[in-house]
């Protein structure tokens, strides 16, 4: 065998060494072979054959793409690989391989890549060229089998048949004859069913090149050292197994004999298991990819051995542990991506060695702490992201400014505070820079007009105060500026007229006549000033947000007059009013207008009419009265799916049936509508408002269809009826607010699948009969108000299991029955407990002061008999002076509506506000927005007796106490003076005794006190409060 192989061996010697060229013998090529090659012509590129124009006459040596030996006149190369150049016809047509091609017996060149052989099969002939030592077939849509015949072509040196979607494989047997292989790319081809793959490859000692991705590899060829008993391939330089999804294995230990690899690719393989420390024998290695795999465990202090690398890529894994510092040492680093792994720890020092990178990417780790001092070291970098998920902190250091080449930084979401640093203006490469939902603090610095090739900004959500620096406008090449949510003061009007003036001021390249501001988000700031007239010269901005500031004045037409791009608007709660023509049609088509709380009208403005894109509209509080112009509902019948025309003085009836309207949100709360329900599709509404008008009827059925309602609400209307049973199977609802209308009857007992509801208000109508158990025990809810009914009954046992209920307004019924003892336990979350002017009975359970963040206690109007219980001293919530904005409702909600919301969070207006009668100084008052901040006991009209008791006095933060109408007798405690924050104090019709505590004249916030019709005797102090009374 050995010396069969050595003269093969010699053979591809000597043909891979013989000159090619366009010389012939006698001045001509072999008369057979130019046969060939016309016939060849004729099946290539059928509908175009300008690229074989040269092969006419007897010459086929000067034909393009053929080379022949200058000895004997034999074609040897044969370059038919497509394009060469024609930028006419960029996609190949049709080709045919014509078996002539067996003629051409001297061709050790073949090259027919980049072609479309129609998915036929690789024909068996190209096997009997014997003499290839190349062989390119890649991307040149064949199919089928591989052919055997391959094994004899055993001069190969180099061989392409990658990128051939539909060839496969049963064995590569083959090629153990291909001895001289150094290159071999199968990427591509399916190799599923090959068993035996890596030891046919093990056949091929002077492999140099192997690829084999996408190609399906399986674990059976590739795991199992046991199996490969002498790596032969030793002298591997480029390995790329990626995109091989169904290894699913750890690496096999042969990988790391490879010790001359330059090269190696192992993304995309379902590897898994801790990366061994043996890849630090790999000493060669240029490139390496491991990502998208499943690796864990540390990263290896041996991969610092790897002193050649260029590019490391270890993202979208689950690397964990912090930066080895022996990555120090991988001084030729210009590659680095750690991105999307669980890597804790500080970002060491010694990263600042690494003075070739230009590619650094930490983003969405746990990295933490502050950036080093020796970051700007990396003078060449020119991408780093370090976003999402990582808690980077402290200021960003001078020494950034050192990053003169820097590109993109993406430091988003991280905890970075302080000031900007004066030294961002040496970033005069930097284009895109993100760093929202940080810390940021300060005024921006007056240096960042000098970023002349910014084209994206986002310091969205910070803490960034004062005005705009002054140079901004002059940043011509911006595309996307975002400051939303910060402190921003000031006016726009210089950037807005730098902006609007860049056209004028600089000529602009082919390449950037599409420049131009698009995206302008400034919103919930605290910009003042007016919007600047020239903001209608930014012809490319198709996005502006500048809600929630505190900009005035009037926009006319001449604000949007060349606003042709503009597609999203939103000018929202500003103090605003639009001044236009009645027949004015802007230049704009917008998707989303929102100009809420701007002063659109009176009347409904007519120029909505041309906004035929239009999908989400906010017309609310703009002051627009007078009936909707029937075309209105004639465009929505088209777009419109988010639609708030709330808090106005809307009038009239809607249209009966508008079944045509394929609205998401559905807000005309706040008007002066009438008459019954109109009839929506119901199948995408999520949100229907119309609350606070004069609509009445029943609840139409069709309801019943609403699968996606998350908000229904009806309150404050004259609807009648019971509540229909559908809303039982209604699974995503999370909010029902029907109060405030004639409803009656008994509520429905189905409520078991309704599990997303959060928030139910019934209160303020005529339902009678039990609580049903299923209403109480929803496992989300979190208020309920039942206020103001017919209800009866003990309260239902499966309230135990409500155990996020915040909120829990049962009063004005007439329930019965003890207060239970579970209460304290099981309702744990209870912020407000309110059961006055119901008919409950027995002693209060002592229990109730488990209810640590109960700040509203109403008791009153009951048959409660008994002593106050000492353990009251123990409601910590009124126990504090300073309460939390603990009143989580309205965050509930604004998760709701984001769930839909395609542009982000919707206007709080559409949010449930919270609110409750409260009886205090001697007044009913509804408390709605600072109900958070109340603090209330009220245990009046009933039948309670004893002393008052010195715990009660240590509840320091309660506001309002009534203690009215009962039979306490005992003296009032001293320590009552300890009770700063009360307001109000009712101890009136009791039996109480002795002297009023003199210490109560320094209860400075104290504007109500009662306590008249007791036995009290002595003189009232002087001093402090009490000199008003």
């Amino acid at each position: 065998m050995a010396p069969i192989n050595f003269f093969l061996s010699l053979l591809c010697l000597v043909a891979s060494q013989l000159p090619h060229s366009h010389s012939q013998v006698h001045g001509n090529c072999i008369k057979t072979e130019r046969i060939a090659l016309l016939s060849i012509k004729a099946g290539m590129w059928s509908n175009n054959k300008s690229f074989l124009s040269s092969w006419t006459g007897h010459d086929c040596c000067n034909w393009r793409g053929v080379s022949c030996n200058n000895e004997t006149g034999h074609v040897t190369k044969l370059d038919l690989q497509y394009p060469y150049y024609d930028p006419i016809h960029p996609i190949p047509p049709p080709s045919k391989l014509n078996s002539s091609l067996i003629q051409l017996h001297h061709l050790n060149y073949l090259d027919l890549s980049n072609n479309d052989f129609q998915g036929f099969p690789i024909p068996d002939f190209i096997g009997s060229l014997a003499n290839l030592d190349y062989l390119n077939l890649s991307n040149a849509e064949f199919s089928g089998m591989l052919p055997h015949t391959f094994g004899n072509l055993s001069c190969l040196c180099y061989f392409d048949l990658s990128s051939n979607l539909y060839l496969q494989a049963n064995d590569l047997h083959w090629l153990s004859e291909m001895t001289f292989l150094r290159y071999l790319d199968l990427s591509g081809v399916d190799l599923s069913n090959v068993h035996g793959w890596l030891h046919d490859i093990n056949m091929l000692p002077s492999l140099l090149v192997l690829k084999l991705s996408n190609a399906g590899l399986r674990v059976g060829g590739i795991h199992g050292t046991t199996l490969l008993h002498h790596l032969n391939f030793t002298s591997l330089r480029v390995l790329d197994l990626s995109m091989n999804y169904d290894l699913n294995i750890t690496l096999p230990q042969w990988l790391f004999h490879l010790t001359s690899l330059v090269h190696l690719d192992l993304s995309i393989c379902a590897l898994y298991g801790k990366l061994p420390v043996t890849i630090g024998n790999l000493r060669s290695l240029r490139f390496l990819s491991l990502t998208q795999n499943s690796f864990d465990g540390v990263i290896p202090e041996s991969m610092g051995n790897l002193g050649s690398l260029e590019k490391l890529d270890l993202s979208v894994n689950k690397f964990n542990g912090s930066i080895p510092e022996s990555l120090s040492n991988l001084t030729n680093l210009e590659y680095f991506d750690l991105s999307s792994n669980q890597v804790q720890g500080l970002m060491p020092a010694s990263i600042g060695d690494l003075r070739n990178l230009q590619y650094f990417d930490l983003s969405r780790n746990m990295i933490s702490g502050a950036f080093p001092d020796s970051f700007g070291n990396l003078t060449l970098l020119q991408y780093f992201s370090a976003s999402g998920g990582n808690n980077l902190s402290g200021n960003l250091p001078e020494t950034i400014g050192n990053l003169v080449h820097l590109q993109f930084l993406d430091l988003s979401k991280n905890m970075m505070h302080g000031k900007l640093p004066e030294s961002f203006g040496n970033l005069r490469q930097l284009q895109q820079w993100r760093m929202p939902g940080n810390g940021i603090t300060g005024k921006l610095p007056e240096s960042m007009g000098k970023l002349s090739s910014l084209w994206e900004l986002d310091l969205s959500k910070n803490n960034i105060n004062g005005t705009l620096p002054k140079g901004m406008g002059n940043l011509c090449k911006l595309q996307t500026l975002d400051f939303t949510s910060n402190s921003i003061s000031g006016g726009i009007d210089d950037l807005i007229d730098g902006l609007s003036k860049c056209r004028e001021n600089k000529d602009f390249s082919a390449s950037e006549s599409s420049m131009g501001l698009k995206t302008l988000r400034m919103g919930n700031n605290k910009l003042n000033g007016t919007v600047p007239e020239n903001i209608g010269q930014l012809s490319k901005l198709s996005l502006l947000h500048l809600s929630s500031n505190s900009l005035m004045g009037v926009l006319t037409e001449s604000h949007f007059a060349n606003l042709v791009s503009l597609s999203y608007l939103d000018l929202s709660y500003n103090s605003l009013q639009l001044n236009v023509s009645e027949d004015w049609k802007p230049a704009f088509a917008c998707y989303i207008i929102r100009m809420c709380s701007c002063k659109v009208g009176p009347a409904f403005p007519t120029w909505v009419k041309t906004q035929t894109h239009l999908g989400d509209l906010c017309l609310s509080d703009a002051e627009i009265s007078g009936s909707i112009p029937s075309w209105f509902w004639d465009l929505s019948a088209i777009n419109p799916y988010l639609l708030n025309l709330s808090n106005n003085n809307l009038e009239g009836r809607l249209p009966t049936s508008m079944k045509n309207y394929r609205f998401i949100l559905f807000d005309l709360s706040s008007n002066r509508f009438e008459g019954p329900i109109p009839e929506l599709d119901p199948t995408a509404l999520s949100v229907i408002d119309l609350t606070n008008n004069s609509f009445s009827g029943f609840i139409p059925s069709y309801f019943a269809a609403a699968n996606n309602i998350k908000v229904f609400s009806l309150a404050h209307n004259h609807i009648n009826g019971s509540i229909p049973s559908f809303f039982c199977n209604s699974i995503s609802l999370a909010l029902l607010d029907l109060s405030n209308n004639d409803m009656s009857g008994e509520l429905p007992h189905c409520w078991n699948s309704t599990s997303a509801l959060e928030i139910v208000d019934l209160s303020d109508n005529n339902f009678t009969g039990k609580i049903p158990d299923g209403l109480v025990s929803l496992p989300n809810l979190r208020s309920l108000h039942l206020r103001n009914n017919g209800f009866f009954g003990g309260l239902p046992f499966s309230l135990k299991m409500a155990n996020k209920l915040v909120t829990l307004d049962l009063g004005e019924n007439k329930l019965s029955g003890s207060i239970p003892i579970w209460f304290g336990e099981s309702l744990s979350s209870l912020i407000v407990l309110r059961m006055r002017s119901n008919l409950f009975e027995g002693v209060i359970p002592e229990q109730l002061s488990k209810l640590s963040s109960l700040q509203i206690l109403d008791l009153a109007h009951n048959n409660l008999t008994g002593c106050i219980p000492r353990s009251f001293g123990d409601f910590n919530a009124m126990a504090v002076t300073n309460h939390n904005e603990w009143w989580s409702l309205l965050s509930i909600f604004s998760e709701v509506f984001s769930s839909y919301s395609i542009w982000g969070s919707l206007p709080d207006s559409f949010a449930y506000s919270e609110s409750l009668l409260i009886n205090a100084k001697g007044l009913q008052v509804e408390y709605s927005k600072i109900l958070s901040l109340v603090t209330s006991m009220d245990l009046s009209n009933n039948k309670l007796s004893c002393e008052l008791p010195d715990e009660l006095t240590k509840l320091h933060g309660l506001h309002f106490l009534n203690l009215s109408y009962n039979l306490f007798n005992g003296k009032i405690p001293e320590s009552i003076s300890d009770m700063k924050q009360l307001e109000s104090l009712d101890l009136s019709e009791n039996n109480l005794f002795g002297t009023i505590p003199s210490g109560m004249s320094t209860l400075n916030f104290l504007s109500h006190l009662n306590v008249s019709h007791n036995n009290l005797s002595g003189t009232i102090p002087s001093g402090g409060q009490l000199q008003t009374f």
